[in-house]
């Protein structure tokens, strides 16, 4: 094409062959790129139901525990209105994706339209004819007041949060509708003159964001009840009292929580006196004054977590006996020996899958004491103690005989309660909700603990379900979290991971499933 002199016919014949090949190029790149648009709209779409369907297990779990135990209740009536209310926000966009696309559109077919895809007069329709124009219609209008709404259900739940800044940013992330143009609003910067295919990847998106936030909301609802049910189930109030005590003689009551923490601080008010706690555990001088049985009920109060809490103690009695016994008492005594008792460490309870150290003791014996279960077998620890293996049922009866210095046989019965090891809480480095910095999350082992049970029960994490907002979820065998790297790898800063149905093995054998875990990503 040289020269100054006019084209010849072949040359213009080039010139539009050039044109239509470079016209043909344009269009092959624009299809290329609606196609890679239908692609991610159809991931997060696959994602947002898979995602829903992994909330529902939690939904459930909870939904079970409330029909066994009473205080889930309110729980129950948090994790509903969660439930509801994210329901409602993703079927309103559903709505809005039939108005776009029509109902029989299906993401990802194999009869695309990509000239349809491409318009973009379904979105200036649908958000910017009518009433508000190029601002937003009527219709933009309900939807950004739609996403408020759901934005500011989220931040009560925010509130509560001890990592309420991050979780505050990540909702004004997701559903955010304000923006820094002073010259667009939110719904002209989003959606104003976009393909159809963008306008309807953004609302998919919107769509997983609220199926994760949800997610994240239901994991700890059931998490911050588990560990609120380990912490109040961990202590009881408990009088450890000498049982019978000469006349005249010093003797001092000590009052503890059950689960006997040393570092428990706090106060008693009994009916025989107050005291401090200290080194957990607080000391009041008996009336030994006056022969006879002495009642001692009362109540404890120690501080957990910045906040004072009060539980009641468990009434109970010590007995003064004079140093030498009248007939008359002697026959009382021998006919029924009310002052023998028979002890276990954990208020009338013992527990399958664990030893279960016993102690018994008749008053008016004159020889050892023998101590016999209805079920299980105990072994000797000492003199009038015992190792105590649970067997089958619910209860267990011990009988402790002994003989008085008459010959006559003295027998004491007890009745105590039979319940498994208590489930493992789910901890990394120690924590249920670990901040963890986002290159350090696939370094972690998954461990269990019993923070507040008494006996010592081990175990080892032997496989568990990791879920990164966005992603499908991973099991992993075993307890490393690098099993999950490839997932992991894609959590942003301010992500919450959940780690979840995590199964162990105890070190007696038993096989458990403990309490989930939330991993902030930092």
């Amino acid at each position: 094409m040289a020269g100054g002199g006019k084209l010849t016919g072949r040359q213009k014949m080039i010139n539009l062959m050039y044109l239509v090949f470079i016209a043909m190029m344009a269009l092959n790149v624009d299809r290329e790129v609606l196609r890679s648009f239908e692609s991610i709209n159809t991931t997060l779409e696959s994602t947002s139901k898979l995602t829903l369907e992994n909330n529902n297990t939690f939904y459930n779990q909870i939904d079970l525990k409330a029909n066994t135990d009473p205080s889930y209740a309110d729980t129950k009536s948090q994790a509903a209105e969660v439930k509801k209310q994210t329901n409602d926000f993703v079927s309103y966009i559903d709505g809005l994706k039939k108005e776009l696309a029509g109902a029989n559109f299906i993401s990802g077919s194999e009869d695309t339209d990509y000239n349809a895809l491409s318009n973009t007069e379904p979105v200036v329709s649908l958000f910017f004819k009518g009433k508000g124009g190029d601002k937003g219609n009527e219709k933009a209008q309900e939807f950004v007041s739609k996403i408020d709404s759901y934005r500011n259900f989220l931040m009560t739940f925010a509130q509560k949060s001890a990592q309420k800044a991050s979780i505050e940013t990540r909702y004004n992330e997701f559903f955010g509708t304000t923006t820094k143009s002073k010259r667009q609003t939110w719904i002209q910067e989003k959606f104003y003159d976009q393909p159809m295919v963008a306008a309807l990847t953004n609302l998919s998106k919107m769509q997983m964001d609220a199926r994760t936030e949800e997610g994240n909301l239901v994991r700890a609802l059931l998490s911050g009840k588990l560990e609120e049910k380990i912490e109040l189930d961990a202590f009881q109030g408990l009088f450890l009292s000498p049982g019978v005590v000469k006349i005249g003689d010093d003797a001092v009551l000590n009052v503890v929580l059950g689960a006997y923490d040393n570092s428990i601080k706090g106060s008693v008010q009994t009916s025989v006196g107050n005291a401090t706690v200290v080194d957990g555990k607080a000391s009041i001088k008996l009336n030994t004054s006056s022969v006879g049985v002495h009642q001692l009920t009362g109540n404890i109060s120690y501080e957990s977590n910045g906040q004072t809490k009060t539980v009641s103690i468990v009434p109970s009695t010590y007995q003064v006996v004079a140093q030498t016994l009248d007939k008359k008492a002697a026959e009382i005594i021998e006919k029924d020996p009310t002052g023998g008792s028979i002890v276990a460490d954990n208020l009338r309870v013992v527990y399958r899958g664990v030893v279960n150290p016993i102690s018994a003791t008749i008053n008016g014996a004159n020889g050892p004491v023998s101590l016999s279960p209805s079920s299980g077998s105990v072994s000797g620890a000492g003199a009038n103690k015992w190792n105590y293996t649970p067997g089958g049922g619910n209860e267990v009866v011990f009988t402790a005989t002994t003989k008085a210095s008459s010959g006559k046989t003295l027998t004491v019965r007890e009745t105590f309660r039979i319940k498994p090891v208590p489930p493992a809480r789910g901890v990394i480095l120690g924590k249920t909700s670990p901040v963890i910095p986002d290159n350090g999350v696939a370094a972690q082992t998954i461990r269990v603990d019993w923070p507040d049970f008494l006996f010592p029960v081990s175990g080892e994490v032997t496989s568990f379900n990791v879920k990164v907002p966005g992603q499908a979820t991973v099991r992993v065998s075993g307890n490393k979290m690098s099993g999950a790297a490839g997932a992991i790898s894609k959590a942003k800063k301010g992500d919450v991971i959940g780690v979840f149905d995590i199964k162990y093995k105890t070190n007696t054998g038993l096989s458990g499933e403990a309490s989930s875990i939330s991993i902030q990503v930092q």
